[in-house]
């Protein structure tokens, strides 16, 4: 079939498939209309005669309220899932020749099931369906899926791509002229949105293996810069959602993200999918669950600042330890042996007396239990002979006799807190020294997590029980002993994905190896196609920290700039002009990225000055901004922009391994243009620029 012949059939099929989902639109709204009509006339008669009615009557319209409340609820979900359907109803299309019958049918994939109401017929197949697979996995010839009846055998004949938008057919790409390049450029070409969108049209086949991975219990996923590794999770979820919707519904699943920016900007994802969004965890609100009565503390955000402002050697070995498999070996190994500190003593009672031995006896028994629950169990179990002796003599046992009781058990082991105990764990000659507070009421990070380890281990507490599936994200910055608190908050199967040149803290940086130490029972895949930036980007962010892995897409644009400056005001003037150049070429997201907070601020303020308008993030942001963003490399980690701007380049900003880390998560952030500015001498990483294919340039 001549291509304008097929184009033309689509148009015609698209029509049709329009007609019918509005068609079921207008039904749905008026649905939706009715209920709300229903609730506001029930409510009326519930309040009107709420005197005359007995408990059964209301009982009886309370739950017919609740039936409607429901039905509405399920009507304003179909009209939501239509809407989106009648924007875009399909992107894809897949021939197969079933060996069943001989026969080639074409299956239309959208973002959600729909059939025509008459025939229920499936005029467009869920992406997430079982013969969507095909479209993914398969270019052309044999080829099979599992149908819910067994699996099917066959071939695919041919595969279509399309683009349509407000419901208007833009393009159509056959397979014989490659679509999954074809479209993927186009795509990748257009410029970001505000916020993280679906890309269900543009999976490629070994994301299309991570999101449909059904066995692994845990899923450690490695992925460089711009591979799609978080928007593969988060579809992956919605994948899971639909494959196991009987047991498992979004409020049974959470995200782990690093910050509160972050989790807005993926906050679209799944909605555009038509699931719920999910709970968003961070590991600032587990910290702050066990230690907010406890002691204050120094954030992650704090200790970073802290090693990129300058750090003595003696801080710095104490990070680097405490960020090890090792540690958490050991200071598990502590806590669980520090049961042998306990040291049984006679209890007695207004008269009445328990054997140290029987304590003992009881103590021993109960060596499956947490140190502290132990020690509270063993005290009832003295209290109740106690209270019969005294009973016995006819007297009578108080509130106060229990507490005096446990008290006594208490001070039978040597520690009172988890906190105490942990400290403890430094009196060893080995460890002396590497347990320092800034002051009497405050933890430095390093300790944080290790102390809630201890907690945990200790004491009895409640778990995550009702989340089955845990995404953490940005795992590269989460250290051995945060996984161990993980795995025992969370008794559930988890993605755990990052990339280990991403780190904001190279002292403590965990690779896909050290979290299996923890997890070793995980599956581990690895992402190493990048899609985000051009060719360009791709290889000048590939001389600041070298990805042997890494196979970016092939799509090409304008080489990085590196602008040398006078001073701080010329910087500040080129780096305006530079925001307003790629404003004027068509950039809608433009991230200026800087190494610290206080950078951060200075720009800010000094382009303010110039007339730029622009948001700053930082740690205490909570939503992505769209247009001109200001943000530290920390912040910015996992977003993406149109246009990148990294100023102060300089020697002295950027020398160490961390400020490595820094500038080459603010360069990866970048999908078209890459500009970077510095006064004096330019930074040693960079010095792989001294290059024709990297001019320095004086923007005019």
């Amino acid at each position: 079939m001549a291509h304008g012949d097929a184009e033309a059939e689509e148009r015609t099929r698209l029509a049709s498939t329009l007609s019918t989902l509005r068609a079921v639109r207008e039904k749905a709204d008026r649905a939706v209309n009715a209920t709300a009509t229903n609730l506001e006339e029930h409510t009326e008669f519930l309040w009107e005669h709420r005197r005359d009615m007995d408990g059964s009557e209301k009982a009886a319209l309370r739950a017919a309220l609740d039936v409607t409340v429901s039905q509405g609820e399920n009507a304003v979900h179909l009209r939501d899932r239509l809407d989106r359907l009648i924007d875009s109803p399909y992107f894809g299309r897949v021939d197969f020749r079933d060996d069943r019958t001989d026969r080639v049918q074409g299956h239309y994939l959208g973002v959600h099931t729909f059939r025509d109401p008459d025939s229920r017929d499936i005029l467009v197949h869920d992406w997430r369906a079982p013969v969507s697979s095909l479209y993914y996995d398969v270019e052309h010839g044999e080829a099979a899926y599992r149908a819910p009846e067994g699996v099917r055998t066959g071939s695919v004949e041919s595969k279509r791509q399309y683009r349509i938008r407000d419901g208007e057919l833009e393009y159509m790409l056959e397979s014989d002229i490659n679509i999954g390049d074809d479209i993927l450029q186009r795509e990748l070409s257009r410029s970001a949105d505000d916020k993280m969108k679906n890309i269900v049209s543009t999976i490629q086949r070994e994301q299309n293996a991570v999101i449909r991975d059904e066995s692994s219990d845990i899923l450690i996923l490695q992925g460089a810069a711009g591979s799609g590794k978080t928007s593969i999770a988060l579809h992956r979820v919605a994948f899971l959602l639909y494959r196991f919707k009987d047991t498992l519904s979004s409020e049974n699943v959470a995200v782990l993200s690093p910050n509160r920016v972050f989790g807005d900007y993926i906050s679209n994802v799944l909605p555009e999918l038509g699931e719920e969004n999910i709970a968003e965890l961070r590991f600032d609100d587990i910290a702050d669950r066990f230690l907010r009565r406890v002691t204050t503390y120094q954030s992650f955000a704090q200790q970073v600042d802290a090693i990129l402002e300058g750090i003595d050697d003696q801080t710095r070995e104490r990070i680097r330890y405490k960020a090890t498999g090792d540690f958490v070996d050991e200071l598990e190994t502590w806590i669980r042996e520090s049961a042998t500190m306990f040291r049984p003593a006679d209890v007695g009672r207004r008269g009445g007396r328990v054997a140290a031995d029987t304590v003992a006896e009881n103590f021993d028994a109960l060596r499956f239990l947490p140190i502290f629950e132990r020690l509270d169990r063993t005290a009832e179990q003295v209290i109740a002979p106690l209270k019969n002796q005294i009973t016995d003599r006819h007297g009578r046992w108080a509130a106060a006799d229990s507490t005096a009781v446990r008290k006594a058990v208490r001070e039978m082991f040597p520690f009172r807190t988890p906190l105490e105990l942990y400290a403890a764990f430094y009196d060893h000659p080995d460890r002396a020294g590497f347990f320092v507070r800034p002051n009497k009421k405050m933890l430095e990070f390093a300790d944080v997590f290790p102390v809630v380890l201890t907690a945990l281990a200790s004491e009895r507490h409640d778990t995550f029980s009702d989340i089955r599936h845990l995404v953490v994200d940005e795992m590269q910055d989460y250290t051995p002993v945060q996984y161990a608190v993980l795995r025992r908050l969370f008794s559930c199967r988890m993605t755990i994905l990052g990339d280990a040149n991403q780190s904001v803290n190279p002292l403590t940086s965990s690779t896909s190896a050290s979290i299996h130490r923890i997890f070793p029972e995980a599956n581990t895949l690895e992402l190493r196609k990048s899609y985000r930036s051009t060719i360009e980007i791709a290889e000048f962010a590939q001389g600041i920290s070298r990805n042997e892995g890494l196979v970016p897409i092939e799509r090409h644009g304008a080489a990085p700039t590196i602008t040398p400056c006078a001073d701080a005001d010329e910087e500040l003037d080129q780096i305006a002009d530079l925001v307003r150049r790629r404003v004027s070429e068509g950039a809608k997201s433009i991230g200026i990225v800087c190494k610290t907070a206080a950078e951060a601020a200075s720009t800010h303020a000094g382009l303010a000055d110039r007339g730029i308008t622009a948001t700053l993030l930082d740690a205490g942001s909570d939503v992505f901004a769209e247009g001109v963003v200001i943000a530290t490399a920390h912040i910015a980690k996992g977003l993406e922009f149109d246009a990148v701007l990294v100023p102060h380049v300089n020697h002295d900003n950027y020398a160490r391994d961390i400020d490595r880390s820094m500038l080459y998560i603010a360069c990866t952030r970048a999908m078209h243009t890459l500009d970077l500015t510095h006064t004096g001498a330019r930074s040693p990483l960079l010095a792989f620029a001294d290059s024709e294919e990297t001019r320095e340039l004086t923007v005019t």
